[in-house]
């Protein structure tokens, strides 16, 4: 069987409290960017098209629809390759390599003259923001302990909210609709830059069974005597290696890989497969199935507001272009009160109970659409007041499963597997996302742009049921993660010393 090979971090050191807050402050603008790109289209859908020659139909199929729809079917299958690459080299690099792919394509469409170079350039946007992902969360998870990891989630996921808005606005505040395109894509290509520099951390350091094997040995250190404390040191390098090598190799060799120590001190493993068989480990765990069943319907709501919401209050309920933005700036608004209401609420109540943060969001989830149901259906255009009202109500609601998801996938998933975990729950979050736009333009040339928005809310109640479902599974997924983790340790203590 082909496989890839898992190099050795070893010399990358775990990184102080700044380090982390530098790494963390860097993926929130990064994940900034790249959602302020993904909504730059969306108060310009009639503009592009009357510049096209597209009548309304054209315009929600093709710039609607069929972009979206490309979306999924090129960025899907990439964004797992990305995945699967995140648990196999350095994710530094990865992640650079992916933004700037993104942002070239985002670059592009300021220059397009046709509606296939306008669809090549948004499919490669496509693959940066799925890609992107499961490479942020991969590392956040090695960054963070399990308690940790809803608030810190909340804080990078802030940046899809913030971009999300910062996108509508700076698109609809200018009368050409490519020079946004241009002023998103100069700080995305600087990203990509500055992400080379960040370290690529040790996987699984922050688990709570390594750090109970640290501070084993921290005891064991401190009962020594001088004379053996230096005698050690005075083997110092050779002492240091195995020390600190012999969990990390543990973690990242599953139970198959030995660890060989050669007379002149240094580490030497051999290589780690990233293979089917471990991939297929992930859909034996009922949280991490769950997690993925919830993605598809739950985002596809997500789909016609980010494609079709604004042109529909321009439209349909006679708004201006400036006011539908403002309306749909309050939705990034709800979103990036929701995502830290996400990270402080799911922080405390992962304290309290394992089962807390799929009860949070599964309920949010559902009680989302009540006031998005009245928006659309209710609220008229002169009333631009309780429209954004209504707007930043359901916008706070139905973002706050996005962080505590992506927080219980790493908790219940081995660390050498949480790059393809991230990746196969962002293809179904594309999937809905992609698909969804491609659905609602077809139900409007069968209906009308209200009935189809009504019948995509139904994906948030889908996806609430699905995300309480995991109430019954996380706990023992958890707990499952932990015990595998120490016997790895072990393992890999009884094979350094045979």
């Amino acid at each position: 069987m082909h496989c890839l090979q898992t190099p050795r971090f070893s010399s990358v050191s775990w990184p102080w409290a700044s380090q982390r807050r530098r790494i963390v402050s860097l993926y929130f603008v990064t994940v900034t960017v790249l959602f302020m790109d993904m909504n730059l289209m969306a108060p310009n859908l009639s503009t592009i098209a009357e510049e096209f020659g597209m009548d309304d139909d054209e315009r929600d199929v093709k710039l609607g629809g069929m972009i979206a729809l490309g979306f999924f079917f090129v960025g899907a299958p990439v964004s797992f390759l990305i995945g699967w690459l995140a648990d196999s080299i350095n994710r530094s690099p990865l992640f650079a390599a992916t933004v700037l792919v993104g942002e070239l394509g985002c670059l592009g469409v300021a220059f397009v003259d046709s509606y296939p170079q306008l669809y090549v350039c948004r499919v490669l946007t496509g693959i940066s923001i799925g890609g992107a992902i499961p490479v942020i969360y991969s590392v956040l998870g090695d960054l963070y302990p399990a308690n940790k990891r809803a608030s810190i989630s909340a804080v990078v996921t802030t940046g899809t909210g913030i971009g999300a808005g910062l996108g509508q606005v700076i698109a609809g505040s200018m009368q050409s609709w490519r020079l946004p395109f241009i002023i998103v894509a100069v700080p995305g290509l600087l990203c990509s830059l500055l992400l080379l520099a960040i370290k690529d951390p040790e996987r699984g350091a922050s688990e709570a069974a390594v750090m109970e094997v640290e501070e084993v040995e921290v005891d064991d250190d401190n009962t020594m005597d001088s004379s053996t404390r230096t005698m050690l040191q005075e083997d110092n390098v050779e002492s240091q290696v195995a020390s600190s090598t012999c969990v990390n190799d543990a973690l990242e060799r599953g139970q198959t890989q030995q660890l060989e120590v050669e007379n002149t001190g240094q580490a030497n493993v051999l290589p780690k497969c990233v293979s089917c068989q471990s991939t297929k480990e992930l859909m034996k765990i009922p949280t991490v199935i769950l997690t993925i069943l919830q993605a598809a319907p739950g985002a596809l709501p997500f789909g016609f507001v980010s494609t079709f919401f604004n042109d529909f209050l321009q439209e349909q309920r006679g708004m201006t272009k400036q006011e539908a933005t403002g309306v749909l700036l309050t939705f990034g608004v709800g979103n990036a009160i929701g995502v830290v209401l996400s990270g402080c609420v799911g922080h405390f109540a992962y304290k309290k109970d394992a089962r807390a943060p799929p009860l949070i969001m599964g309920s949010s989830l559902i009680l989302g659409c009540i006031p998005f149901y009245y928006l659309v259906n209710h609220v008229q255009g002169n009333n631009v007041g309780l429209a954004s009202a209504l707007t930043v109500l359901s916008g706070i609601l139905v973002v706050i499963p996005v962080p505590l998801e992506r927080s219980i996938l790493t908790n219940v998933c081995l660390p050498r597997l949480r790059g393809r975990s991230n990746a196969i729950v962002s293809i179904a979050d594309d999937l809905g996302k992609g698909l969804g736009p491609a659905l609602v333009s077809l139900l409007i040339t069968s209906f009308d742009r209200q009935t189809a928005f009504n019948i995509s809310l139904i994906g948030w109640i889908v996806g609430g049921v699905l995300s309480l479902s995991m109430i019954f599974f996380v706990a023992h997924d958890e707990a499952k993660v932990q015990q595998q983790l120490r016997e790895q340790i072990r393992e890999g203590r009884n094979n350094d010393y045979d």
